[in-house]
């Protein structure tokens, strides 16, 4: 649950009743990228005249709770998230706790997790179909091409990389630091001569493990060795940019 402003509410009880030169679609695109089950105060219903009637009916469905709160502080604070969507504040800033749904750091992501033990291939799966068209796709993992005396590291993210990465023409920047090699770079560019294969510096800074593409970009808890090794908990998010 969490808490949507006055404007919102109004919005979106508009476009709930088809009352389209009530609402502006691009808000709605947008509310509807944050939308879950929603608190309103009872003060709220009040100042935008949503009927008893209706707000009974979704009340009743579990898409909204109407609840008596004192102010707005309050009516946030009894959210599960602790956060109201908003599009517009009189000072032109969106601090906590408001989320600005048209421009804001806070994003929805969608996001799995797999215990260890949990079998990969469905999200090996999904990062195919993600990457599928793209025509750009950049690959950061300091540890990708990394060998030691436990395993080596390179064999098993070569037949990741092949496998989820498209059989097509697409530029391919790896960002990794250890053991890089015209061998390591054969071993792409031999298996789909239409790879265009770039190794590009590895900046110190960089700590997280993702894959990004002109069209997303996929957070990955861990390296891309843990979609084929079930021996760590392993969480990937997807962000559309």
């Amino acid at each position: 649950m969490l808490a949507l402003d006055n404007d919102l509410i109004s919005q979106y009880f508009a476009f709930q009743q088809g009352k389209k030169d009530k609402y502006d679609r691009d808000t709605i695109v947008k509310l509807f990228k944050y939308l879950q089950p929603f608190t309103i105060s009872v003060s709220q219903k009040n100042e935008i005249n949503l009927s008893d009637e209706i707000a009974h009916a979704l009340s009743a469905d579990g898409l909204i709770k109407i609840r008596n709160r004192a102010n707005e502080d309050e009516l946030i604070q009894k959210t599960l998230l602790k956060i109201m969507l908003t599009k517009d504040r009189v000072d032109g800033t969106y601090p906590y706790p408001y989320i600005n749904i048209l421009d804001d750091e806070i994003d929805v992501r969608f996001s799995a997790t797999y215990k260890s033990g949990e079998n990969r291939d469905k999200v090996i799966e999904h990062l195919r179909a993600l990457l599928l068209e793209a025509t750009e796709i950049n690959i950061y993992d300091r540890y990708l091409t990394k060998i030691n005396h436990a395993n080596d590291s390179w064999n098993i993210n070569k037949n990741i990389l092949h496998t989820i990465l498209p059989q097509k023409a697409v530029d391919i920047n790896i960002f990794c630091q250890y053991n890089w090699n015209s061998s390591r770079e054969n071993d792409l560019s031999s298996y789909c001569a239409d790879w265009s294969i770039n190794k590009e510096p590895w900046v110190n800074s960089l700590h997280d493990r993702y894959i990004t593409t002109d069209k997303m970009e996929i957070l990955l808890s861990s390296g891309l060795i843990n979609l084929s090794s079930t021996q760590k908990d392993f969480t990937y998010i997807v962000k559309i940019k």
